[in-house]
């Protein structure tokens, strides 16, 4: 099978995984510990305008989940509302049978994808993680340096250590945390974009409830050449 790519990177909520009123997992989390989703809002703005940064709101966060008692069953249960996308292991493989190396570059939590896609063949997973003690209590942290912004440093430095041309590289996303990798990727798909600035960068725009809907866009037809439009 031919390549049309070595190296495909992913986001999380909203490209593997999807809620049904479109959250992410943060949002989630916060209604259900805190009670309250107007605290997104209001620390992502300050993130935004930079008064805030991205491993505090993280810790901001994952404290009040502390604070609360939450336990490791609990966040479990309360990520219930998240779901794969359709499709999500299927088009994942189907890259990987192309020889691709599949990487997650993502501001969600490692329990999210350990919970919900624990077979996904990936590579190389750069997310926020969350401890636990022997109890379930939450015992520790540590942000990903690599969101927002942080998401094009870890495209790159992935594709150096692998030897991959960035131009060999795809990112699929869906949000403005997403334009960073969107422009040093070789090419990237929209999925079902909530930012009409991610669509601007993008090589693709892909509507669909099922995943498999990008492979048109990562793996060559039968006879096509491996090479891309840049």
């Amino acid at each position: 099978m031919t390549r049309r790519f070595d190296l495909v990177a992913f986001d999380v909520d909203g490209t593997l995984v999807r809620h049904p009123e479109g959250k992410t997992v943060w949002e989630v989390l916060n209604r259900r510990f805190t009670g309250d989703d107007s605290v997104n809002v209001e620390r992502y703005r300050k993130v935004m305008e930079g008064s805030l940064s991205y491993a505090d709101w993280v810790a901001l966060d994952v404290q009040g989940w502390h604070d609360a008692g939450a336990t490791r069953a609990q966040i479990v249960e309360a990520m219930a509302p998240l779901r794969p996308i359709d499709g999500a292991l299927e088009a994942l493989e189907a890259l990987r049978r192309t020889g691709a190396r599949l990487v997650v570059i993502s501001g969600t939590l490692d329990l999210l994808l350990e919970t919900l896609l624990p077979d996904a063949p990936f590579d190389e997973v750069y997310t926020n993680r969350i401890g636990f003690d022997d109890s379930g209590a939450i015992s520790g942290w540590t942000p990903t340096p690599f969101d927002l912004d942080g998401k094009a440093v870890a495209l790159r430095s992935v594709a150096m250590r692998e030897s991959v041309p960035l131009s060999r590289c795809a990112f699929v996303g869906d949000s403005s945390n997403d334009i960073s990798a969107a422009r040093v990727a070789g090419f990237t798909v929209a999925f079902n974009p909530r930012s009409d600035a991610l669509e601007r960068e993008a090589g693709a725009v892909v509507r669909s409830d099922d995943l498999r809907s990008v492979l048109p866009h990562l793996i060559p037809a039968d006879g096509d050449n491996e090479g891309h439009a840049d």
